[in-house]
């Protein structure tokens, strides 16, 4: 009989050590938690304004591009499964002789080699940079792009026509590229080439 019990005791032992197992995964898989995938780091430049083609430009126009900055930095800022770089640390980056080699005299938030090279330097899995770009007081277009630092590939390469008035549009459109960008870089297996 001590055998019999011995025996029905190890069997417990490992049902109980399965249940425990399952009941773990179970409670990470509800709170959401990454740890099974990871983190990804993101890097997103400072968004650039154009307005060369515009019928006219007022004064704060080019105040459009830094609020949709804000509100891709607050889209993406505290994802689940994102690690976030700071926007200080991205702009002494963005100034450095890495990637000023590559521009030179261009800012580097317009030329993808220069983002992928920031991306680089900061050990980035992914960086974001874009552009809002005025027409008419009442056209503008907010274009973005992912870009996979390793392959230098852009994975996304959006554009958005936002007809309204931009105050309220532009940040529509960030909203907008920041959850494609968000969705796209913790879902496994979706860097595909758009």
């Amino acid at each position: 009989m001590p055998k019999c019990i011995a025996l029905s005791a190890s069997r417990w032992l490992v049902v109980g050590a399965i249940a425990l197992t399952t009941a773990v995964s179970g409670a990470e898989a509800q709170s959401g938690s990454t740890l099974s995938r990871g983190q990804v780091k993101v890097a997103m430049l400072d968004l650039a304004f154009y307005g060369k083609r515009a019928n006219e430009l007022l004064p704060n126009d080019s105040a459009m591009a830094m609020t949709a900055t804000a509100v891709m930095r607050a889209g993406l800022t505290n994802k689940p499964g994102i690690t976030f770089v700071d926007s200080a640390t991205i702009a002494s980056t963005v100034k450095g002789p890495k990637a000023m080699a590559v521009v030179q005299d261009v800012p580097c938030n317009v030329v993808v080699a220069c983002a992928r090279e920031v991306g680089k330097e900061l050990g980035a899995d992914w960086v974001v940079m874009g552009k809002i770009s005025k027409t008419s007081d009442l056209i503008w277009i907010f274009s973005g792009e992912l870009i996979d630092v390793a392959s230098g590939k852009l994975v996304l390469d959006d554009s958005y026509e936002l007809k309204g008035i931009a105050s309220d549009m532009v940040p529509k459109g960030a909203e907008v590229f920041a959850r494609r960008v968000a969705k796209k870089v913790t879902t496994p297996d979706s860097a595909v080439v758009q």
